[in-house]
């Protein structure tokens, strides 16, 4: 699957990852590190592609690996033990980590989805909690991250459960648009992820899109994909 190709900045680079020259060093976990540092966590950390809909780790699975987002968007999924309820709690875009609750020995919360093309780099419990005792400041890094996914799980309960049902979905438009890789347009939901994200039916959920899509709030740019009229968005908030 690997090919000859310079950096794993090229999707078809599938394997070992080069931060040195990653193009979001400064915003990722590692950018605290050493030259030194980095080319010794290199050796086990792996980069991988994830399709939209690609499950990255399932919920209550053993945890032995700390994820970084190098582009796209994830969503986070909670189901109940009967599976009578699924619930999209939060999700994470450039820059961040996922899976943070590995570091402390336990199983992941929730299940890890691709909503648009990922690009994921793995990194083993064992190469963070090594460079942890010998970089102090990894550790601010870690807590940074974990405030990251609080205030992202605050923004749901606060801005996309509350309201209108078409307010919220509104600040769910504006919220991709604010973390999108402007080139690629934010992800085309599936009306199912909506609705577990706004707290509606499907059926709700598809009208709203429907209605967006016909005042051109949104329209399709490519497969998946969808660009926003950000000042009409913002006047239903």
């Amino acid at each position: 699957m690997r090919k000859n190709k310079p950096y794993c900045t090229d999707e078809n680079w599938i394997g070992r990852t080069n931060c040195t020259h990653c193009a979001i060093r400064s915003t990722v976990l590692f950018s605290v590190l050493s030259e030194a540092e980095l080319e010794e966590a290199l050796l086990e950390i792996d980069n991988q592609w994830y399709e939209s809909g690609a499950e990255v780790f399932s919920q209550d699975a053993k945890a032995g690996y700390v994820y970084t987002v190098r582009s796209g968007c994830l969503k986070m999924v909670h189901e109940l033990d009967d599976g009578s309820c699924r619930r999209i709690v939060r999700m994470h875009y450039r820059g961040d980590a996922v899976g943070l609750e590995a570091l402390l020995g336990q199983p992941y919360r929730h299940s890890a989805v691709a909503l648009q093309k990922t690009d994921i780099c793995r990194i083993p419990v064992g190469v963070i909690q090594n460079l942890r005792n010998h970089n102090a400041q990894l550790h601010g890094q870690l807590m940074q991250r974990w405030q990251t996914s609080l205030d992202e799980a605050d923004s749901f309960i606060t801005d996309l459960n509350t309201g209108h049902a078409e307010s919220r979905l509104a600040r769910l438009l504006l919220k991709l648009e604010s973390h999108s890789e402007h080139h690629h347009g934010i992800p085309d939901l599936l009306r199912e992820d909506i609705a577990a994200i706004i707290g509606v039916t499907v059926e709700t959920a598809s009208r709203l899109m429907a209605d967006f899509r016909r005042r051109k709030l949104i329209s399709n740019v490519e497969s998946r994909a969808m660009r926003c009229d950000l000042a009409a968005l913002k006047s239903l908030v």
